[in-house]
């Protein structure tokens, strides 16, 4: 019994966000709607219940999984004497197999490949689904030169873009099913699409209240 109130508190622990996290659910919701007051022809139930899904798991991503550099950490640093830059780098491919790791890895990111294509029409593409999927590991990978216990792994960037183009297979088999609607039923061109960075404007918003968290 013990341990299962262990697991439920470590659960709820992983699932809560700190209360500055709160202000960037306001900027969000601010941002959509001025959105939707300049474009009324978006799909507003669908866009908001998927942005602030994105956001939600934005924040449990850098927050509470991966672990990107804080101001807190560089703090700590700073009055133990040690160097803010901790390289720790991996360049070769499966050097330790397919470990348990490799395989949560993509998990972590098949959520964001599923959201960037329901919440902007440019993300239905495939390319561009990866390509954010890559840009974003990429960044993270970079960030974790500046952390103490992380590594920088070219394995954590191969399972993220797998885990991105899984999120996206995701979404193309929701499409199918008629569990989800694509943007080409509402009409408009790609060019017009001006939620295109919005998935973008979502996780660099968590990114830095983790930061300064």
């Amino acid at each position: 019994m013990e341990v299962q109130l262990g697991f439920f508190d470590a659960l709820v622990d992983l699932l809560k966000l700190k209360p500055i996290f709160l202000l960037g659910l306001v900027l969000v919701g601010l941002l959509l709607l001025v959105l939707f007051r300049r474009n009324r022809g978006l799909p507003k139930i669908k866009i908001t219940v998927y942005a602030f899904s994105m956001y939600y798991y934005s924040c449990l991503l850098w927050g509470n999984i991966v672990g990107i550099p804080t101001l807190r950490e560089f703090s700590r640093l700073s009055q133990l004497g040690e160097s803010l830059f901790n390289p720790n780098i991996n360049l070769i491919p499966f050097s330790d197999g397919l470990s348990l790791s490799f395989i949560l890895n993509i998990f972590l990111f098949i959520p964001l490949g599923f959201f960037c294509p329901m919440i902007s029409k440019t993300y239905e593409y495939v390319k561009n689904d990866i390509l954010f999927g890559f840009g974003l590991s990429l960044i993270v990978e970079i960030s974790q030169l500046f952390t103490l216990y992380r590594a920088t792994d070219i394995n954590d960037l191969i399972t993220n873009i797998l885990g991105t183009l899984i999120g996206y297979l995701c979404f193309r088999l929701a499409i199918k099913l008629k569990l989800a609607k694509s943007y080409s039923e509402h009409g408009g061109s790609l060019k017009k699409d001006v939620l295109r960075y919005f998935p973008i404007i979502i996780v660099a918003l968590t990114f830095v209240i983790t930061f300064i968290s």
